[in-house]
């Protein structure tokens, strides 16, 4: 009987031992890691950057907070300089902007679209040439005879301009 009680001694001392050396080597680990702290969370900091349109579509303003999927879709004011569905050209809109890069790879585009649901406007273009000067944060997009769609009227024109985002 004194065997089996020195015995379960020794194993539940053995297991205490090893439990206890790996709750040191964890903490030891913890404090030996090296590397960058964390960045803190900076909230309520919305990205000003200047987008301007020149050629068939045309603006320039600044604009907050410009374009992630989910929105905000800020507010810009756009002048076509060419007739696009029913819409005339010289026609200054005041409407909603999103514009975002566009597939991936070889297929890699860029989609514009800008609409107002009160006056029914709503076009898209997807194409362009990229070029991002990413140390400057600079973005140009040239759109060369590329579709126009209006969903209104589902017709289709071909436009040419050339866009530029400037983050600040």
């Amino acid at each position: 009987m004194r065997k089996k009680l020195i015995i379960k001694l020794g194993i539940l001392g053995l297991a205490a031992i090893f439990l206890l050396s790996m709750a040191s080597y964890s903490t030891d680990k913890e404090v030996t890691t090296k590397g960058k702290p964390d960045k803190p969370f900076k909230p309520g900091k919305p990205e000003k950057e200047w987008i301007a349109f020149d050629g068939d579509l045309v603006g320039s303003q600044v604009v907050e907070g410009c374009c992630p999927n989910a929105g905000p879709f800020p507010e810009y004011t756009m002048t076509l300089t060419k007739d696009v569905g029913d819409i005339p050209a010289g026609t200054t809109i005041y409407g909603y902007l999103f514009i975002n890069g566009y597939g991936a790879g070889r297929n890699h585009a860029y989609k514009v679209q800008f609409w107002n649901d009160d006056l029914e406007i709503f076009i898209e273009i997807i194409g362009g040439d990229i070029d991002n000067d990413k140390k400057n944060k600079i973005l140009t997009v040239t759109f060369e005879n590329e579709e126009c769609f209006e969903y209104w009227t589902e017709t289709t024109t071909l436009v040419t301009f050339t866009l530029v985002r400037h983050q600040y």
